[in-house]
């Protein structure tokens, strides 16, 4: 293993960068995310970055001490793109079914598009803390979400009180995040409608929301 694949994450190398130089390290960020979604985390090298980039070898430290370091870069943009969906604060006359099918809704499009990638931070995130760490705040970062939720219908009065919303928040995100990872890794081969439907209908039971009469 060579030096720049050494154990641990390193850092992006701190420039005040031009724009063209925003562009160029854009392009290895892009680059990066395509090797590491087609051949893992363990087996790349900063050289197949800078070759998929169509930049010079060299250019690569200019922005990164590490592929450590890209790595955590392509996956800051892919988490950003997870919790980029609008989602302003609903009124207390919202639909509940409605929000939840939404939200899982976007979910389980957002990690079809970035599958590959995210089998990938499932992996380095078995053996390395920091890694785990981000995967950790993005589960947390739904799982807050998804209490506030049920802290306001159980005050509306409109699902059941038995358990607490950090309770059932989080283990209804488990299942939403668990699911989406097993289904793609394994490829099952449902259809994301029907998915989607699905995870609502297991969030509606177990909340005690009673449906809307169609």
């Amino acid at each position: 293993m060579s030096s720049e694949d050494s154990p641990g994450f390193g850092t992006s190398v701190a420039l005040e960068l031009t724009p063209q130089g925003w562009a160029t390290r854009a392009r290895l960020v892009q680059a990066a995310a395509k090797v590491f979604a087609e051949i893992g985390f363990i087996h790349c090298r900063f050289t197949d970055i800078t070759a998929r980039a169509e930049t010079a070898p060299a250019t690569f430290f200019r922005y990164f001490d590490s592929t450590q370091a890209i790595f955590k870069a392509v996956m800051d943009e892919v988490i950003a793109d997870f919790l980029a969906a609008p989602r302003a604060d609903q009124p207390d006359d919202a639909d509940p079914v409605r929000q939840i099918d939404q939200e899982n809704r976007q979910y389980v499009g957002a990690y079809r598009k970035h599958a590959a990638i995210m089998r990938v931070f499932e992996q380095v995130a078995a053996y390395d803390d920091e890694v785990a760490e981000m995967r950790r705040a993005l589960r947390e970062r739904f799982a807050e979400r998804a209490a506030r939720s049920i802290d306001r219908w159980r005050r509306l009065g409109l699902c059941d009180r038995t358990y607490t919303p950090r309770l059932l928040a989080d283990l209804l995100i488990a299942m939403v995040d668990n699911f989406s990872h097993t289904r793609l890794s394994l490829r099952h081969d449902y259809a994301d409608q029907e998915i989607a439907a699905a995870m609502t209908q297991v969030w509606v039971g177990a909340l005690g929301i009673q449906r809307a009469a169609d």
